[in-house]
């Protein structure tokens, strides 16, 4: 059927859209990520890194949590270790054609003031590699994987803070 046919059906359709949206979004809330505390923003400082991957870790940390705090109501001990192993076997020398890069942190979230652990825990991600045939090309692959592995890391671990300090 044309609308010229039936004039005026358009704005019911339209209105009938319209107000389907307003019912499907009238449950959503716009609402800080970390809460208030008494109207200021909740900041969060990260410990010093000791490794690179590590550092990796603390650098979208830091981001997520809107940058470097001075005098943060809550202070993040971490702890981040990598390995790489090699899986898939084959070839004439039984070498690994391809890897894994496991990026682990353990962390706790304590009051600034009185040292209270609110929140601790342990996160890991993986990440694939291949490994081809030159050793450069090797080294540029394993240091890509942590950092993937070490973003994922990151995101996993501002959510469980993020949770924590939304309560």
């Amino acid at each position: 059927m044309l609308s010229s046919e039936n004039p005026g059906s358009g704005w019911k359709t339209n209105g009938l859209a319209a107000a389907l949206a307003l019912v499907l979004l009238a449950g959503c809330q716009a609402r800080p990520l970390y809460g208030t505390i008494s109207g200021e923003k909740q900041s969060v400082s990260v410990s010093v890194a000791d490794s690179r991957v590590e550092q990796t870790v603390r650098n979208e940390l830091v981001l997520g949590f809107g940058g470097e705090q001075q005098d943060s109501a809550y202070r993040l001990e971490l702890s981040v270790s990598s390995r790489i192993a090699g899986i898939l076997p084959g070839g004439v020398d039984n070498e690994f054609s391809a890897a894994r890069a496991t990026v682990t942190a353990n962390y706790k979230l304590k009051m600034a003031a009185t040292g209270e652990i609110i929140k601790s825990g342990s996160r890991f991600a993986d990440a694939q590699l291949d490994l081809p045939s030159q050793q450069f090309a090797q080294v540029r692959a394993k240091l890509e994987a942590e950092d993937r592995a070490a973003r994922a890391v990151a995101a996993l671990v501002r959510a469980d803070i993020a949770a924590a300090l939304a309560r």
